[in-house]
């Protein structure tokens, strides 16, 4: 069976689960490298998993501090509301005494209802193999990105150069996948939620982007697939903070889930 991604341990208390900040999970410039946001989430997801029994039906973070390597952060599930079918959850996750970030979930399955899907994926994306690596980030001092094989078609949703000239659509389409052996599950779609701030960058045209003030995962179906195909779509940016959302779709157009954000503008050619 495929290794986690992310190593979530358990601990005496079942209801509470550790992680240890390294350099795996995290982003970052020399100087400023921290938990990259999308694997709170996943780990909270994971959390909550463990915990009820249950798959996560969403999930949904407020990011309130930076962890930085070395911390270890406590993920402690309590249990608001266990029904016949649905669970509800909060998951506080701290380092030291320090809050870093708070998630509300709902867990369940529900059988004999209908299925249905409105969302397709854009038809003219070219599969994976027909796709460069696209350098989204700036060089970094931790290796989670690393970890990730990311590609974008040339030319098209978001993959032009940042040279100050906003998008026309606000879009950016790109594949994902983890390089290691580790299954697409919930917290992967979480992690990979965490790249609509990216989206703000090919919308703007600018290097940067901005950081997660929260960011929300909803489940839809989980089939088995390699790569996930994801459909970032910048709405608007107001007041200094940007607001966006992702489709994320199975190689055989199955939506898998969708998600949800907003950030706090900031880009590097910003003094």
């Amino acid at each position: 069976m495929p290794a986690p991604f992310i190593d979530l341990q358990k601990t005496s208390d079942p209801a509470t689960f550790r992680l240890v900040i390294t350099d795996r999970v995290c982003v970052g410039p020399p100087g400023n490298v921290f938990m990259f946001g999308g694997v709170g989430l996943a780990a909270a997801t994971i959390a909550a998993e463990r915990a009820t029994g249950r798959n996560a039906v969403w999930s949904s973070a407020q990011f309130i501090s930076y962890a930085r390597i070395g911390d270890t952060l406590d993920f402690t599930v309590e249990v608001l509301s266990g029904g016949r079918n649905i669970s509800q959850v909060r998951i506080v996750a701290g380092s030291a005494g320090k809050p870093v970030l708070s998630v509300a979930a709902a867990l369940g399955d529900r059988s004999d209802q209908p299925d249905g899907q409105w969302m397709m994926p854009p038809p003219d994306m070219p599969p994976p193999a027909e796709c460069g690596p696209w350098p989204l980030w700036p060089v970094q001092d931790a290796t989670l990105m690393s970890r990730l094989d990311i590609r974008m078609a040339p030319g098209r949703y978001g993959a032009v150069p940042r040279n100050g000239v906003p998008s026309a659509d606000g879009r950016m389409v790109l594949w994902m996948r983890p390089r290691e052996d580790a299954p697409i599950d919930a917290s992967m779609l979480a992690l990979f939620a965490d790249f609509v701030p990216s989206g703000l960058a090919a919308a703007f045209g600018r290097r940067g982007g901005g950081n997660s003030l929260d960011n929300t995962l909803r489940i839809a179906r989980i089939v088995p697939t390699d790569w996930v195909l994801c459909d970032v779509r910048i709405s608007a940016a107001a007041r200094g903070f940007g607001h966006g959302a992702i489709h994320m779709y199975a190689e055989d157009g199955t939506m898998l889930a969708s998600g949800s954000q907003s950030a706090i503008l900031r880009f590097m050619d910003q003094g």
